[in-house]
């Protein structure tokens, strides 16, 4: 329950965040909303149904986003995944400093691997596009525009998780 609660908060920020800043001509400037619920994931969420959680926030990514590779998002967002969760076993993560400086530095992480796996998969990458150059300019504002966001999007799917898995007392019995 709790695993499609999250996929479906996933789901409606994609889908408001993709039009809305199309429309407002900031899509280069959007932060990685799925970025931040993958590290949400990794650090509250056990082994197998996060790996499934990660696999389909990347999907959906990939589906929102349509000029990638189909794949590249999932399988950054998974290998982001799999750092979060060894990491939940050896760090941390408190405060709102703690979240912003996670998110920065997995932001960064992303768009390396990215890089890498468009560099290897994708023939036409670079071309028309500015290439590697223009996705090494990139790198930074986009982990610095994407920071702020961690502790907002920590602190509302911790509420979200606490009002999905609170007990309820049931009328009928």
């Amino acid at each position: 329950m709790r695993s499609v609660a999250i996929l479906m908060v996933a789901f409606l920020a994609l889908a408001f965040e993709s039009p809305l800043l199309h429309r407002v001509s900031l899509a280069p400037y959007a932060p990685d909303i799925a970025m931040i619920i993958v590290l949400y994931v990794g650090l509250t969420t056990d082994y197998l149904p996060g790996i499934l959680l990660a696999v389909c926030v990347g999907l959906l990514k990939d589906a929102f986003s349509m000029s990638v590779p189909v794949g590249l998002y999932m399988e950054t967002l998974l290998i982001a995944f799999l750092l979060t969760q060894r990491l939940s076993q050896r760090l941390s993560v408190r405060g709102p400093v703690g979240v912003m400086s996670l998110t920065a530095v997995f932001c960064v992480g992303c768009s390396l691997v990215e890089i890498v796996l468009c560099l290897i998969f994708d023939q036409d990458f670079g071309i028309g596009r500015g290439g590697t150059g223009a996705a090494f300019s990139a790198m930074l504002p986009q982990a610095l525009i994407t920071a702020p966001f961690g502790p907002v999007v920590f602190w509302l799917l911790e509420r979200f998780d606490g009002f999905i898995t609170q007990p309820r007392e049931s009328g009928f019995l």
